[in-house]
């Protein structure tokens, strides 16, 4: 009977360390799953800031463009501001000028998201003759 308890005991031992076994599994198996949806979330959160930086240069961009179409047309575009709509972007921009010795500098900031991007440009602004009511616009340089 002593030999009968004895193999009772060892199986109960045995079950005993496999279900310790299977516990220790299931919980690297949960860590490594925390592990890669946090991973998975930072990778999209990046992806997410780089496109909104994109789109933020982008615009900021656009607005020089718009700016020089301004200035070209006789106008001021100081001060000049859009929001812009695109797919399921929602961005704005907003122009200042500054005078640079006898230059024009203009400086478009674009904004998407938590994202902000700058552009600038300089230009020199030539009056047009009689004839020619617009000006001769040269862009002397363009930063991004």
């Amino acid at each position: 009977m002593a030999k009968k308890v004895e193999m009772l005991t060892r199986n109960h031992a045995r079950r005993g360390s496999a279900a310790v076994v299977a516990l220790v599994s299931l919980s690297l198996l949960v860590c490594m799953g925390t592990v890669l949806a946090r991973l998975m979330k930072i990778e999209a959160d990046a992806t997410q800031n780089f496109r909104e930086g994109i789109a933020a240069q982008s615009i900021a961009e656009a607005g020089l463009r718009r700016a020089i179409v301004v200035l070209y047309n006789n106008g001021n575009p100081h001060g000049l501001a859009e929001t812009i709509r695109r797919q399921s972007l929602v961005g704005q921009y907003r122009l200042s000028t500054s005078d640079e010795g006898g230059l024009l500098r203009l400086r478009s900031v674009g904004n998407v998201g938590g994202a902000r991007r700058t552009a600038s440009v300089l230009v020199r602004l030539t009056p047009g003759a009689a004839d020619e009511p617009s000006p001769e616009l040269t862009i002397l340089s363009w930063n991004n």
